[in-house]
């Protein structure tokens, strides 16, 4: 009965998947400087497991929140194409209340920049989340990352 417990045990944890940060149960960021810059980080490389830790609410996680898998897959390939960048820079960061920032960040992809705002809010355990991003202005970035494919 002990073998087996340790043998289950074993193969649950040899299931598990995702990136260190899943692993380790960490999910958020210390601050919301910090929650874009892993946002933007797990967009890039696209990496569904990563945003799905640090995309959130209040309330916390999306990957806690949207129960249906293949549902948090697709919004989280959408942000990918739009979002999907070369370069970023944080513009600026500033309070809504104690809770909720807007960042307002740059994206560079090929030879388009664009502006847009993102918002941080805190979630449990004094963890933050990137809970919404704007993606009109990045609208040319999704069919640039197309024609680049087609090439």
């Amino acid at each position: 009965m002990r073998r087996t417990a340790v043998a289950l045990m074993l193969v649950l944890g040899a299931c598990r998947s995702g990136s260190s940060a899943t692993s380790a149960g960490v999910v958020g960021a210390v601050g919301p400087k910090q929650a874009a810059e892993q946002f933007l980080a797990s967009i890039r490389s696209e990496d569904v497991q990563a945003t799905s830790i640090i995309w959130g609410s209040s309330k916390g996680p999306a990957r806690e929140l949207i129960k249906d898998r293949t549902e948090l897959e697709k919004r989280i390939l959408v942000m990918q194409c739009n979002i999907n960048h070369d370069s970023y820079r944080i513009l600026s960061d500033i309070p809504v209340d104690t809770q909720k920032r807007t960042l307002r960040v740059e994206l560079r992809r090929g030879q388009m920049t664009a502006t847009t705002t993102m918002v941080a809010t805190q979630g449990p355990n004094q963890r933050w989340y990137i809970e919404n991003t704007d993606l009109a202005p990045l609208r040319g970035f999704c069919s640039s990352q197309a024609q680049e494919q087609k090439r």
